[in-house]
């Protein structure tokens, strides 16, 4: 079971040696968790040419990730002729057992007429959703006149139960552009809700709800706050009426199929936050009403960029529903390109101004049970690109891409060069016959290509992370 995160040893001073030989390791076999079973059992270290052991209680262990500590003791038994001084130490049993994990011993070195030391462990969040496992750490006792004594503590580890919480950004096809009638959710369909997948039951980005640049951060027009989650359903971006649980609206994105992907590798619940507007970048649109919709994270001097609104509202929104849930933020999927493509200008900076909305997400978005060590620039926390489509219709469409579109096209393939924790998505493949166009042109995906594309970005997503 792959269970590796990013380490964080913020938390207990770790003390280990390196990995212990496994000719002196001896294995224990822990059960199953189960609170109702208790043993005097004891697991005793092998002997080697020592007159000593190290005993360790097979009592099953639960550890809760980012909740409590767990603990075990030891006890020393010697012969008579043991009568000196034993360091204690610790290590996983392979790098994966040590993943976020911190322990310490209250004691590490037991004096002759000491008999035990207890060893406390704690597990950090981690970048990436855990399953229930078990680790085991090698406690090793070394009294300098023979080879160390070793034996092994296996303990269960158990995922924590807050919920994993991605942000959807960009433009069109990360709102989903599909064909006209192409959602299919009913039971049993390839867009039925899911009763572990919710989402902000965000407004419709329309004029009644944006009508001044104040409303891209004013609670009232971001969410419905009288009923903020609720079952993810698509169109993502339209608000859900619970009255009759449904949307109006029969297009759909890629995100709910994502999210149905990662269900398998969570434990968790599954919010996602939409925040995507059509028709909107880096790039100045003179379709939109305001000259600040733009998804810079810093203001520009640059009379082709346009503001920061869009990323106002996409760190409002994901505040919002980490505080709603208790949530971790678990990814960002950004999706835009076609905006930025019409100028060479804003062409010429997307690269940059792409690291600078990845950087800036990370860091400030609030800060989630992981701690202020997750946020920042070089936070962990997956950035994935999807590339723009490659489809074409009868009259040709976009392609071939002109020059400002390959200069956008080529910072989205190379985006792993300049944001730490990011990958691409390729859609290329994603073209007529087999995959029909969106709404209005190929420059839209249609529903079987989001569908596939929600796929790949979780494929991506869970790459970038051991």
């Amino acid at each position: 079971m792959d269970y590796c995160t990013k380490s964080r040893p913020n938390l207990i001073a770790k003390r280990k040696l390196g990995r212990l030989s496994a000719a002196l390791a001896m294995t224990m076999l822990i059960a199953a968790c189960d609170s109702d079973t208790r043993t005097t059992t004891t697991t005793t270290s092998p002997q080697s040419d020592a007159d000593w052991s190290i005993q360790v209680p097979a009592t099953p262990a639960t550890l809760i990730e980012g909740e409590g500590t767990a603990s075990v003791t030891l006890s020393i038994v010697r012969g008579d002729s043991a009568a000196l001084p034993i360091a204690l130490s610790a290590a996983g049993a392979t790098d994966a057992d040590e993943q976020d994990l911190s322990w310490q011993f209250d004691d590490t070195s037991i004096g002759v007429n000491e008999s035990n030391s207890t060893l406390t462990v704690e597990l950090a969040i981690g970048a990436k959703p855990l399953l229930g496992h078990t680790r085991t750490l090698q406690i090793s006792g070394n009294d300098g006149s023979s080879a160390p004594v070793v034996v092994d503590w296996s303990f269960n580890v158990q995922p924590t139960d807050r919920p994993d919480v991605y942000l959807i950004v960009g433009q069109s096809n990360a709102m989903g552009f599909s064909e006209d009638n192409s959602r299919q959710s009913q039971p049993g369909q390839l867009d039925a809700p899911n009763d572990r997948i919710f989402q902000l039951n965000v407004t419709g980005n329309d004029e009644e709800n944006f009508a001044t640049e104040a409303d891209f951060t004013t609670n009232t027009s971001l969410y419905n706050v009288g009923d903020a989650l609720t079952p993810a359903l698509d169109p993502l971006h339209v608000g859900y009426n619970s009255n009759t649980n449904d949307k109006e609206g029969d297009r759909i994105g890629f995100g709910l199929t994502f999210a149905k992907q990662a269900l398998g590798n969570t434990t968790a619940d599954i919010y996602l936050v939409p925040a995507a507007w059509s028709d909107t970048g880096f790039c100045r649109r003179t379709t939109n009403r305001f000259t600040g919709m733009g998804w810079n994270a810093t203001e520009k001097t640059n009379d082709a960029l346009a503001g920061t609104l869009l990323y106002d509202r996409a760190v409002a929104r994901a505040d919002i529903t980490l505080s709603l849930t208790n949530g971790i933020l678990r990814g960002i999927l950004w999706h835009q390109g076609e905006a930025d493509s019409d100028d060479q200008a804003c062409a010429d900076v997307y690269a940059d101004n792409l690291a600078e909305l990845a950087a800036a997400l990370r860091t400030n978005i609030a800060v989630d049970a992981r701690g202020a060590a997750a946020r920042g620039s070089n936070s962990d926390i997956p950035f994935i690109v999807g590339t723009m489509s490659m489809g074409a219709d009868v009259r040709g469409s976009q392609l071939p891409f002109g020059p400002a579109k390959l200069v956008v096209d080529a910072a989205q393939r190379n985006v792993a060069q300049s944001i730490p924790v990011s990958g691409f998505v390729n859609t290329d493949d994603l073209v007529l016959p087999a995959y029909p166009c969106g709404e209005g042109t190929c420059v839209h995906f249609g529903a079987a290509a989001l569908r596939e594309m929600g796929v790949r970005y979780y494929r991506e997503l869970s790459a970038l992370l051991p």
